[in-house]
């Protein structure tokens, strides 16, 4: 069984207690999930199967946006209300326009620091398996891309906004920083992954609704074929014999007649059914395989 699932994460669940589920419902061996949502978040979570969790580079550099609750004068150990308060201020409640003064700061190109209670490792140790032994660490600002903040509701002290953001952002750190920027602190409160890529929230089941379909053998219905996750790369359509070259790892070469590709750098490569049988980086004229999925 090979394809990738859009899965609507539930409160309270890890991405990795998402991933063993699966694992468990499709009895496969191998299932990864190509970008991690808190226990606090919900909302969709791309996980890969099979064959097709080789495809999870591709996919985990993609955009994510969220709808997000941010809680003004609640100050947090892991940034959010799943956390130990640390700190609960007395505040002058801020206007609307200082709102979307503050989110506006927080557009474009910024730097950011992820919290102490997350995945990123310190010598090989999970930052957040330190933090709950006592040890939480100041991890290093790094550079992050806000493209979108959008308000849509504001009744202190929750602000709700709407986000779309590149690969790494915290919104965690995102909701800490606006707070104290409207020297008020901050945690989250609510987070829902809206969208991961090209995949959207009204795509994404429930993982009582996968179980149904596992018990009715319709899993097929939902599991999405490795070539369509990757629509948006170009594709070539090979021979037999190419086929043959590229699931051994060889290179294919394009000719003036092949024209049906961009110039992308990297490029799918389907047999004549149009099924997936590897990932190829162009050069000039040449595709070398990267990633053989037969």
């Amino acid at each position: 069984m090979n394809g990738v699932l859009i899965i609507n994460k539930p409160r309270g669940w890890t991405s990795h207690d998402v991933v063993a589920k699966v694992r468990r419902l499709l009895g496969v061996a191998k299932a990864g999930h190509t970008g991690t949502l808190d226990p606090l978040a919900t909302g969709v979570l791309v996980v890969c199967v099979g064959k097709a969790t080789r495809l999870a580079r591709y996919l985990e550099s993609d955009d994510k946006e969220y709808e997000a609750e941010i809680r003004l004068g609640t100050i947090t150990d892991t940034l959010d209300t799943d956390g130990r308060i640390l700190e609960t201020k007395v505040y002058e409640s801020p206007s609307e326009k200082s709102v979307r003064e503050a989110l506006n700061a927080f557009t474009g190109v910024i730097k950011q620091r992820p919290p102490s209670f997350s995945a990123i490792k310190i010598h090989g140790i999970p930052s957040h398996r330190l933090a709950r032994s006592g040890d939480a660490r100041e991890l290093p600002e790094r550079q992050v891309t806000i493209f979108s903040l959008e308000l849509l509701h504001y009744q202190d002290p929750c602000i709700r906004v709407a986000v779309r953001c590149s690969k790494g952002t915290y919104i965690r750190s995102l909701a800490a920083d606006i707070g104290d920027r409207l020297g008020a602190g901050a945690c989250l409160s609510v987070l829902i992954r809206t969208k991961a890529g090209a995949f959207g929230l009204e795509r994404a089941i429930t993982i009582e609704q996968l179980a149904d379909l596992v018990v009715k053998n319709e899993t097929q219905r939902v599991l999405l074929p490795p070539a369509e996750v990757l629509n948006g790369f170009s594709s070539l359509k090979m021979s037999e014999q190419e086929c043959r070259l590229v699931a051994h790892g060889n290179a294919v070469t394009i000719t003036d007649d092949r024209g049906e590709i961009g110039n992308e750098e990297q490029v799918c490569l389907l047999d004549r059914s149009g099924s997936l049988i590897a990932v190829g980086k162009r050069s000039g004229s040449t595709i070398q395989p990267e990633v053989v999925l037969v």
